[in-house]
């Protein structure tokens, strides 16, 4: 089924939904995005993810964040949806800004108009499913390193090289090292269970450092708390994680899957944690 597409405040076909060969996120990864899932027509923590957007716009200095938020919250992704045929069960959403067209070089011209752009696709719910059940496999990757990790911006290249070689070995993800300190998966928070409690990788004041502030990480931050569970932001190396009780990851669409293993090795004897199966079931 060919999709339909968000694109300036038009719904287009897929095969009109067309960019300049001169739009700056082409051309220089000028631009942010958010993912996210809906259910039933509605998505989940909008807020939460519009938020983040405008934090990331405001870094990059873009324009018209706030008109793409008037469009969304006016219903332009629910009309998206029901075009596309997914206003029953989950769907993968998918918005990106980028600074627009512009033939100059590395400084943006002034003046010119953002992209807007909404994608709204199946999810594949089977696979999701199978690896929250089963869990999976990481490597660590540490010759190549986000230049940006506090902003989703779509410079993602090293994302891209490191899931391709986490696909090489075999390995689901991808988890970045720098300095000796575990960062964050390719697109994923890390998270490890020791004594009880829960530990994941801290944020940083600037975006050239720290880890990228999940939406999925905060609700299970919350969710935590709530629930009179521990947890500590802390820098862990990659011993930590060898010698954890259990892990897991998380993001907007998979929500908690369980790592069982990384670099072949076993973690928490290779099976889901019981605290690793609250929050799945919490995050419901």
């Amino acid at each position: 089924m060919k999709l339909k597409v968000f694109i300036n405040g038009k719904i287009l076909p897929e095969d009109k939904a067309c960019v300049s060969v001169f739009d700056r996120g082409l051309s220089y990864g000028d631009g942010i995005y958010e993912t996210m899932k809906a259910r039933d027509g509605q998505p989940l923590f909008l807020n939460e993810h519009l938020k983040r957007l405008r934090t990331g716009g405001r870094f990059l200095g873009l324009t018209g964040i706030k008109g793409f938020e008037d469009m969304i919250r006016g219903g332009a992704l629910q009309k998206l949806l029901n075009a596309n045929g997914l206003g029953r069960g989950e769907a993968y959403v998918k918005l990106l800004v980028t600074r627009g067209t512009d033939k100059a070089g590395h400084l943006p011209a002034k003046g010119i108009s953002p992209t807007l752009i909404i994608i709204a696709k199946p999810i594949d719910t089977a696979l999701i499913r199978g690896i929250q059940e089963k869990g999976v496999s990481a490597v660590f990757v540490d010759d190549v390193l986000p230049a940006l990790p506090g902003v989703k911006s779509l410079n993602y290249l090293p994302s891209v090289l490191a899931r391709m070689k986490a696909n090489r070995r075999r390995a689901f993800e991808a988890i970045f090292v720098k300095d000796g300190f575990v960062e964050e998966g390719s697109s994923s928070n890390v998270f490890i269970v020791k004594g009880g409690r829960l530990l994941t990788p801290p944020l940083s004041g600037t975006p050239s450092e720290g880890v990228l502030a999940g939406v999925t990480r905060a609700a299970v931050m919350i969710a935590s708390k709530k629930n009179g569970i521990t947890v500590r932001e802390t820098r862990l190396r990659p011993k930590d994680l060898y010698r954890a009780d259990e892990a897991f990851i998380t993001n907007s669409i998979m929500d908690a899957v369980p790592l069982v293993a990384i670099e072949g090795k076993k973690v928490g004897g290779g099976r889901p944690g019981m605290l690793t199966r609250l929050m799945q079931e919490l995050l419901k």
